[in-house]
């Protein structure tokens, strides 16, 4: 879970409740009735939740990348998450003792 890469119309509104806020994960139905070739378009969901936008639509993979570079992502992370299409939010790991500096 973290951040995906989803392929919208340019046009695309995420469906929003009587609030104004994002209804989350509410774009899989709307996108199921667009067809593949109209979706022409790129949009950066975080999908921790069912889903809601984090980013403006953009026409170009250019412009996509540029936009992740100005939120402080690095070229290289950019490029391999244009490419897989997703990103995750965080990563665990369970080390063994010893690597971490003692804080006691």
């Amino acid at each position: 879970m973290g951040r995906e890469i989803i392929r919208v119309p340019v046009n695309f509104q995420h469906p929003v409740d009587k609030d104004g806020g994002y209804i989350p994960g509410a774009h899989y139905f709307a996108l199921h009735k667009t067809a593949p070739p109209a979706r022409t378009g790129w949009q950066v969901y975080e999908n921790v939740s069912e889903g809601t936008p984090v980013s403006p639509i953009f026409n170009s993979v250019t412009a996509l990348e540029e936009w992740l570079l100005s939120q402080g992502m690095s070229p290289a992370l950019a490029k391999t998450f244009i490419q897989d299409g997703h990103v995750p939010s965080s990563a665990v790991w369970n080390l063994p003792t010893g690597l971490w500096p003692d804080k006691s």
